[in-house]
């Protein structure tokens, strides 16, 4: 720390070097006052954001040793004050180099706010002439100054032409605030307990006007402004199924101190030394603008991706904190969606209502919610409820695209890489005290059933007939929706026979049905089984040795990957022409993994047991 004091001194001194040049009256010799600076308030300021507000400045002043107020109509002397601070100035720029941040002689009432419109040079245009040192809170006195960006790099901010008038009684106090002083918070390095200060060295020219004792002062403390925590509750969605507005997640925001989510303003924040507890500054009409006025209160944002072709989602449009006690009342906090302008807070908060934020064609979403009410005495947390709906159509492809892991990501908005002078006040970081990994709120997967053919063989003078029913078309009794699929069916053992039914490219293949139940089964078709289709094929159809050696053949088992539900099987198996040997049985139903609950457990001493792994087959 002992190191930054020093730089932060030399820099002022670099200041006062190159910036020095004042007025013709500032130099000659006139009355002058002696100063002491001090932040009127130090703020906590949020690490993640680029245009934070320090706490004002406030330099309070009496006149020098035989120092007299100015001659009554004679010129006030004039002296350049500038400020520099420890981290990046980001007060918005209103008209050239003149910015948002201000300089206020004798805190003027708002009806006495008189401004000098000619910022950068205001050595005649912004003249005072002397009253006997009166007070400046009058509206016939230049009393409201812009601060002029520039110094070294973007760390200063100077007040041109500010008038030097000791006042008319001993003792008084002169007092001038700078305020409307925005930081990049992001360039203060980490500090102890996760607070770094942020410093401030004031400095005036010519010193023969004025002179500022205690020059410098900590006008803030950085800290990190938010913590996001998102709660999956990854329904199990199937895509051959239709699901209503399902919650699949909730996102909650907490504010790190008191007074982190703000908003936009409370009225008309124009008297001077209140703090107004919002996003916006001073406000104040100057040269280029209303000075102080921010953009937005703070906007909350959830970035959901990786949204399947076909869902919807929806979230709550309205929440409030859990440190509230309610709408209208003392500590009443909220946030609303942006996107959806016609919401308004409900009068219960339990009367909350879901929004759809998309159509079901973007594959990605950022929801945005704007703080509009806020308790500066409690640490406040939000918390917004994330759904999702869509209509089922199986198959892969199909809709929507399974095994999708849709995810959230959430933080402050807007987000920037860098500070931009072009963008909107709050702004924030991308990087700062930002999640690197998203949440995944829920994945549709494929329906599926997995038959298991224990048995199958096409051994010389032997076969196995295989049949895969899509019994989907049932929806009485069992309740089953009407599904259309594909089945692959891959064969494991000894023997000569293909290891795959419709191989294409090396890969499992597929195989189908016709469209009615009078053709003929085909091995490379379409690859789809309709609701009540059954398909059905002999293992010696994909062998092309079959039978032509007498010590050859395929001997194994056979496992039959459908997409879509009630798939059940049936197995044949017997000599050449049936003549001497037959025996059928039904295809074991392997246990979904994906789908199942407790998948792949296992049956023990007559009950079930769910601490094995295992398989629990059925028909």
């Amino acid at each position: 720390m002992a190191d930054f004091r020093r730089w932060i001194i030399a820099l002022a001194a670099l200041v006062l070097l190159v910036g020095s040049v004042a007025p013709a009256s500032a130099q000659s010799t006139g009355p002058s006052l002696v100063c002491t600076a001090s932040a009127a308030v130090a703020a906590t300021l949020r690490h993640e954001g680029f245009t934070e507000l320090v706490g004002d400045i406030v330099i309070a002043c009496t006149g020098g040793v035989n120092a007299a107020p100015t001659p009554v109509g004679s010129p006030v002397p004039q002296a350049n004050i500038t400020v520099s601070l420890s981290a990046p100035v980001t007060s918005r720029l209103l008209s050239g180099t003149a910015t948002e941040a201000l300089l206020l002689v004798d805190d003027p009432s708002p009806e006495n706010q008189t401004v000098c419109t000619n910022p950068t040079n205001p050595t005649v245009a912004c003249q005072v002439t002397g009253d006997g040192g009166q007070t400046f809170n009058q509206a016939d006195k230049f009393n409201v100054f812009q601060g002029i960006q520039g110094g070294p790099g973007t760390y200063s901010l100077t007040f041109l032409g500010v008038p030097v008038d000791p006042p008319a009684t001993p003792g008084a106090t002169r007092t001038f605030r700078i305020t409307n002083v925005r930081i990049d918070a992001t360039a203060v390095p980490a500090g102890f307990a996760g607070l770094s200060p942020v410093l401030a060295f004031v400095q005036a020219s010519s010193s023969t006007s004025i002179t500022i004792n205690n020059p410098q002062s900590t006008v803030g403390f950085v800290s990190n402004g938010l913590t996001v925590n998102t709660a999956s509750l990854n329904p199990p969605f199937l895509q051959c199924l239709t699901y209503g507005t399902t919650p699949v997640g909730t996102v909650t925001f907490t504010e790190n101190f008191a007074n982190a989510f703000k908003v936009l303003t409370n009225g008309l924040q124009d008297v001077p030394g209140l703090v107004y507890y919002s996003e916006s500054g001073l406000e104040i009409q100057v040269t280029g603008g209303l000075a102080g006025m921010a953009d937005t209160g703070t906007r909350l944002q959830t970035v959901i991706s990786n949204i399947p072709s076909g869902v919807t989602i929806y979230v709550d449009n309205w929440a409030e904190s859990t440190a509230s006690t309610g709408p209208g009342t003392l500590g009443y906090s909220d946030a609303t969606l942006v996107t959806d302008t016609s919401v308004s807070p409900p009068s219960d908060p339990g009367a909350n209502t879901v929004t759809a934020v998309t159509d079901g064609t973007q594959s990605s979403v950022t929801l945005i919610w704007e703080i509009t009410n806020t308790n500066s005495s409690a640490i406040d947390s939000l918390s917004f409820g994330i759904y999702a709906s869509f209509t089922g159509a199986p198959g892969n492809p199909g809709s929507p695209t399974p095994n999708l892991a849709t995810s959230a990501l959430s933080g402050f908005n807007p987000q920037y890489p860098a500070y931009t002078s072009s963008g909107p006040i709050p702004q924030f970081s991308s990087t700062v005290n930002v999640p690197t990994a998203p949440t995944t709120l829920f994945t549709v997967s494929l329906c599926q059933t997995i038959l298991l053919f224990p048995y199958v063989t096409d051994f010389y003078g032997f076969d196995t007939g295989i049949a895969i029913s899509n019994t989907s078309l049932d929806n009485l009794p069992v309740g089953a929706s009407p599904q259309t699929g594909l089945c692959s069916v891959a064969f494991y053992g000894e023997g000569a026979a293909s290891t795959q039914v419709g191989t294409a490219g090396g890969t499992p293949g597929f195989v189908n049905s016709d469209v009615s139940y009078s053709g003929q089964p085909t091995i490379n078709g379409s690859g789809l089984i309709m609701p009540g289709q059954t398909w059905a094929f002999s293992v010696s159809a994909s062998d092309t040795g079959y039978n032509t050696d007498p010590a050859g053949g395929f001997t194994g088992y056979a496992i039959a990957t459908c997409n879509f539900q009630y798939a059940h099987g049936y197995s044949f198996v017997s000599d050449t022409g049936i003549r001497n040997f037959a025996a059928a049985y039904l295809a074991l139903i392997i246990p979904d993994a994906p789908r199942a609950p407790q998948p792949f457990t296992c049956s023990a001493d007559g009950g079930s047991c769910y601490s094995q792994t295992g398989e629990q087959l059925v028909h």
